[in-house]
């Protein structure tokens, strides 16, 4: 796509995760319709730590958005056409009878646990020589803003000007986020038409463009979704990086957290470290979507806290399947284990790499300090129709 909106999450952090109704639910017809397992090679969903644990019920919700993508592709179709490393995951058609199939389960962890085994089986990606495996969280901003310009109200959330959605369609460079504030300023640009909404805090701005999307409660109490449009496609200078480099904030220190309350610390130097930076995020409302649904990711479906993973398309397709094995900071009881089934459903600038990853936890408070201070080693491990996981066997 153009942009997830794990666009530039983790850029902050590098510089700067047996029911026995749900069992009877799925009938012996339904399961038998999965093909046979084909090799004894690979790994089975037991030598997965944690899988026995988990809610395969809220990755299956999550799966099934993808699938609905997934079906309307052609069988001779690659899951995703950005997916340039990725031959291990086959094309559209090798997913079609799993996700079809997906339609038909039952409520329940068990109904769901039952699918992906019946379905699936669990294949570890071969060893890389300089592979860095990093795992960092994202999140859905919550700030204040005001649909117009007054008081406390001047920092603009921009919509895309048609100049630029016209210079982008011809394949020309955009403005320097530098640019695009001095136009604002000197009325080249017409802030009072462009502007989505008005924050009252450019730290917030700033952390939104971090992020990709948000939710703006305005002055009325009504709630307004912001969602990523489009970028001006220039080099995104991390502010951690220059924070450590400045002396500012330890390397082993850097997290959201602590970059907040350094720029909140030092409001006359906010614009010119955020000038630095020559990337800016337009945005789009987010219309219609009611607020326990996540934003669209980079594979245009809702986002599910906990369970939807930012990853680099060029080894993950958009849609796959992968098992976390990471930890994650828990507010109140520290680093706990991060074992689950996960959906790649987005991608980021920050995201590079077969061992990758970035985890959309929400919108809660508690998501924000999650995400802010996630950056923990791990593995993905990729799980695959059978037959494609025979076959990645046999070719080993």
């Amino acid at each position: 796509m153009k942009y997830g909106i794990a666009a530039l999450a983790g850029l902050a952090l590098l510089a700067v995760s047996a029911c026995g109704s749900g069992e009877a639910s799925m009938t012996e017809g339904q399961m038998m319709e999965g093909p046979a397992q084909t090799a004894s090679g690979f790994l089975t969903f037991a030598d997965l730590d944690g899988w026995a644990d988990d809610d395969q019920a809220a990755a299956l919700a999550a799966f099934r958005r993808s699938c609905a993508r997934i079906l309307a592709l052609e069988k001779t179709e690659p899951l995703d056409p950005k997916a340039t490393d990725a031959a291990l995951y086959g094309t559209a058609g090798d997913w079609h009878a799993a996700c079809s199939a997906a339609a038909h389960v039952g409520p329940g962890k068990g109904a769901a646990r039952r699918y992906f085994e019946t379905w699936f089986a669990p294949v570890r990606f071969a060893d890389g020589a300089d592979e860095r495996p990093l795992f960092t969280g994202y999140f859905e901003p919550v700030m204040k803003g005001s649909l117009g310009r007054h008081g406390p109200y001047q920092t603009p959330i921009l919509s895309l000007p048609p100049a630029y959605a016209a210079a982008r369609a011809a394949g020309r460079a955009l403005p320097t986020r530098s640019e695009i504030e001095t136009a604002l300023a000197d009325g080249t640009l017409d802030a009072d038409r462009l502007a989505l909404v008005w924050l009252a805090d450019p730290v917030d701005a700033f952390f939104l463009h971090v992020q990709g999307s948000g939710r703006v409660q305005l002055e009325n109490g009504s709630l307004l979704r912001l969602a990523f449009s489009a970028k001006n496609n220039r080099p995104y200078t991390s502010i951690g990086k220059l924070l450590i480099e400045r002396g500012a904030i330890p390397r082993d220190e850097v997290s959201m957290q602590t970059i907040r309350a350094w720029l909140e610390a030092h409001p006359d130097e906010v614009k010119p470290l955020l000038s630095r930076n020559d990337s800016y995020i337009f945005f789009k409302r987010l219309d219609g979507v009611g607020p326990e649904v996540g934003p669209p990711g980079a594979e245009q479906v809702s986002l599910t806290p906990g369970r939807s993973l930012a990853v680099d398309r060029s080894f993950h397709p958009l849609g796959a399947l992968l098992w976390l094995d990471s930890r994650y900071p828990d507010p109140d009881a520290g680093l706990q284990p991060l074992r689950r089934l996960m959906v790649a459903q987005d991608t980021g600038t920050a995201i590079r790499g077969e061992q990758r990853g970035d985890v959309f936890w929400g919108a809660s408070p508690e998501a924000a300090e999650i995400a802010g201070r996630m950056k923990e080693p791990g593995e993905l491990i990729a799980i695959l129709p059978k037959p494609l996981a025979s076959a990645a066997l046999a070719a080993r």
